[in-house]
């Protein structure tokens, strides 16, 4: 059940999870809608769908908050906070259950995807045991697999998604998580209005240091691809694949989102920020998996590795962190924007 309140002239909902954070204390998703509930055309900022990586989404959150125009008519905005609340909390990449959030979103009903190629890696990026030196060979091993591999193969195996090891990096659930249950209900309850809907959902990790790369997957012949080059300029726009074979497994929050509201034109895109050199940040993916099944969270070592992984989502930096929310500023505002003159007879 959600907790409303309006102030300054959001109105404020609150999810509750049903288990608690690091600190013991109660744990929410929180949702802040500005604009007509009537609104067609809604703008959706979405952060910590990967638990950890919501330090930065928030941050963009707060400073849209304390900046945002005057809307135009008929827009609305909708920030979605902490969508991997258990995650944002224990400062970990997936839910409670260990699934990647952004793997969850498939139709369990049907036969669950299969990754022969992570299959033969688990072993190896899930070790029980773990001496001084064991990660510098595992990382060791997964540059050498790199490097006798083409690019695709070689992330679907590493990055694609899986669901066969539960306690394995990249996990995708045996069925809908809690966190993918309430932001369907929020997406229903808030966006069934919506003729037009762009979505936004922050990520870190991945990309150049401080910058924010936009993303999308659609067809050539989509009119999303001609919108948002418009909007943004020149931006990496994946083509849908035709078969699993032809890409990394799917199962994204915006795919979701184009799921639920199949009446609405839907232009989901992710917001990607660059941080560490990829093999930092999958070194610390390796350890924190590790360290939550096998090893002792409150030691010593414990708190080395939870820095690194803060380190590879969300780097103590002023210079990293000032880059971010410039470019979070000039996104959301050519997004808002480039909405207020959309109509949906363009789709």
């Amino acid at each position: 059940m959600a907790h409303t309140e309006k102030a300054g002239g959001w109105q404020h909902a609150s999810h509750e999870h049903p288990l608690k954070g690091l600190d013991g204390l109660p744990i929410y998703i929180d949702t802040f809608w500005k604009g007509p509930e009537t609104a067609s055309r809604v703008l959706v900022i979405c952060s910590g769908t990967h638990g950890a990586e919501g330090l930065c989404g928030s941050a963009l959150q707060s400073q849209f908050v304390e900046q945002v125009p005057t809307l135009p008519d008929d827009v609305a905005v909708l920030l979605i906070h902490g969508i991997n609340p258990h995650g944002f909390s224990h400062v970990r990449r997936v839910t409670e259950d260990n699934v990647d959030l952004n793997r969850n979103f498939i139709d369990f009903s049907n036969d669950l995807p299969a990754n022969e190629a992570y299959r033969d890696l688990d072993a190896l990026l899930n070790p029980v045991d773990m001496p001084p030196g064991a990660i510098e060979a595992i990382m060791e091993k997964v540059q050498a697999l790199q490097r006798s591999m083409d690019f695709l193969s070689f992330m679907k195996a590493i990055s694609g998604g899986q669901y066969e090891f539960p306690q394995g990096v990249q996990y995708g659930g045996a069925a809908p998580v809690w966190s993918r249950r309430t932001i369907e209900a929020i997406w229903q309850d808030l966006l069934g209005q919506a003729n037009i809907v762009v979505q936004i959902d922050v990520h870190t990790g991945l990309g150049p240091s401080g910058y924010g790369a936009l993303m999308m997957a659609a067809n050539p012949d989509e009119p999303h691809k001609k919108v948002t080059t418009e909007w943004f300029g020149d931006m990496l726009v994946t083509p849908r694949p035709v078969s699993q074979a032809d890409t990394i497994l799917g199962g994204y929050l915006n795919g979701g989102l184009e799921q639920q509201l199949d009446k609405a034109w839907v232009i989901p895109m992710t917001l990607e920020y660059g941080t560490e050199p990829p093999e930092i940040v999958l070194r610390a993916m390796i350890e924190d998996n590790w360290l939550v099944h096998h090893g002792d969270v409150n030691s010593a070592l414990g708190a080395e590795i939870k820095g690194r992984v803060m380190s590879a989502f969300y780097p103590d930096s002023d210079t990293w962190r000032d880059a971010v929310l410039t470019r979070g500023e000039q996104v959301f505002s050519q997004a808002l924007g480039g909405l207020a003159e959309l109509q949906r007879e363009e789709a």
